[in-house]
């Protein structure tokens, strides 16, 4: 079972929102940032309409939330105006961007000439950039470097679908999707 959700932020949330908690509005304190708090808000809002209101989220060595379901894995990423969720069986990476972003200035960072050339997709610099980002997540380790340490091995264009590989570690796939236009989504998990 995989699932994603991509919506946008609400920037105000009713005070009879019955899917916010107390914990919630507590965790969501802790960022300066209106706009930090009202993402965090809402990706916890998605999480409890999908799995309950009384699942609690904490967060793992790496600062990744994990709830207390059994066989329940969850990732999320947020970008511009929406929140992104995946909820999984399995271990699973989510990575949400504005295509508005340019992310081709940047491109020699995070990607080889062998991840270049997989495509000429005017996006293709986008998709790399949250494909990484969802392998990060997905891996779960700290200090992973996107361009030598996670490798675009083949792309699909006509499934959207990327293979890849952190190191020598076990191989994963990363679907892309679009949402509303300008916004790409990654989403990784293992084969």
């Amino acid at each position: 079972m995989l699932k994603v959700i991509v919506e946008q932020v609400p920037w105000l949330y009713a005070c009879c929102d019955t899917l916010i908690t107390a914990a919630d509005v507590a965790s969501a304190s802790r960022f300066q940032n209106e706009h930090r708090r009202q993402e965090h808000l809402a990706w916890r809002r998605i999480v409890r309409r999908e799995l309950g209101r009384d699942i609690v989220i904490e967060y793992n060595d790496v600062g990744a939330p994990v709830v207390n379901v059994e066989n329940t894995y969850i990732s999320v990423a947020h970008g511009g105006e929406c929140v992104a969720v995946a909820i999984s069986d399995s271990a699973v990476g989510v990575d949400i961007e504005s295509l508005e972003r340019d992310f081709s200035r940047a491109a020699s960072r995070f990607m080889h000439d062998d991840e270049v050339a997989l495509s000429s997709d005017r996006c293709w610099a986008a998709m790399v950039w949250t494909a990484k980002e969802a392998m990060y997540k997905l891996y779960g380790r700290r200090g992973v470097e996107l361009k030598d340490d996670l490798r675009i091995m083949s792309y699909d264009a006509a499934t959207q679908r990327l293979e890849c590989q952190l190191l020598n570690a076990e191989r994963s796939v990363v679907d892309i999707s679009f949402h509303e236009g300008d916004i790409v989504v990654a989403t990784a998990h293992f084969v």
